[in-house]
């Protein structure tokens, strides 16, 4: 049974040889924000879907969340110039709408990537931060969206998630790995060694934080890690936002992954190779 966020049912552990205190108690002594918190804390101590990615050379992903058109129109292309794909996390109930910084892509720029052989992820139906959602509302979110990209776009359910703002909590992960091969965060790490499959690092890929020597660096490290490196990034343009990258940036990022011998995949492809290649449990 899943607990309730501030739920008297849930312990904390033990304090020397005192009694196990129940989690609501020390919850109420919160404020709204230290409990968020806390719960998202206890989310990125909570392993328990664990694949080991040492087992084969290093590998790249390159994800894009919210799907700005200009990542459909000018990302895409680029990708598949080089001969790979990327991975898409969509929340379809936006699809098709203006926000402060970009036009999301349409539903019918989604059926193109996937008929163009991208992955297509879920970011939820309606982009919510997922701490503040119980199961049913979560559960709905994620129905909601397989339901219209299925109906609109003809696009099977998807796999694999990045959460919104990348923001979660413990239930929220506990509910999410339930149902996705994996869960893909915005905390800047490489993926090593044994990974949490519902806590998946990512980096930024954007021009205002990456030059061409911290690419090379950050592949090199990789490389040497056999590590499985996730990119994250939203709009594409040669003025970017901030949180968005050039198509120079894009086509640089795949020439070094060339030059160096390091295969780009999306996340499904790499789940799937590294369960041939290592032990998951």
């Amino acid at each position: 049974m899943i607990p309730q966020q501030g739920s008297e049912n849930v312990t904390a552990g033990r304090d020397g040889d005192g009694p196990i205190e129940p989690l609501g108690t020390v919850h109420r002594g919160f404020s709204s924000r230290n409990r968020h918190r806390f719960w998202r804390l206890l989310a990125k101590l909570d392993r328990r879907r664990l694949m080991d990615v040492s087992q084969r050379p290093a590998v790249v992903s390159l994800t894009f969340d919210d799907v700005p058109e200009s990542a459909a129109s000018l990302g895409a292309p680029v990708l598949e110039r080089h001969g790979v794909r990327g991975t898409f996390y969509v929340a379809s109930g936006l699809c098709g709408q203006e926000d402060e910084q970009w036009r999301v892509a349409s539903l019918g720029q989604v059926r193109d990537l996937a008929a163009a052989g991208h992955e297509i992820g879920c970011h939820t139906s309606r982009h919510v931060n997922v701490q503040s959602l119980g199961r049913d509302e979560l559960t709905r979110e994620c129905d909601v969206n397989a339901e219209r990209l299925a109906q609109a776009c003809g696009v099977a359910r998807p796999t694999n998630f990045a959460y919104p703002f990348g923001d979660l909590g413990l239930r929220q992960k506990w509910i999410l790995e339930e149902r996705f091969a994996s869960c893909r965060t915005i905390y800047e790490r490489l993926n090593v060694g044994t990974v949490d499959l519902g806590l998946v690092g990512a980096i930024g890929l954007f021009d205002r934080t990456f030059d061409r020597r911290r690419l090379e660096r950050l592949v090199r490290d990789a490389k040497m890690r056999r590590a499985w490196l996730v990119f994250y990034t939203h709009d594409v343009g040669d003025a970017p936002t901030g949180i968005g990258t050039s198509p120079r940036l894009l086509d640089e990022t795949l020439t070094i992954l060339r030059d160096q011998g390091v295969q780009c995949s999306t996340v499904a492809e790499a789940l799937a190779q590294y369960r041939l290649g290592g032990r998951g449990t």
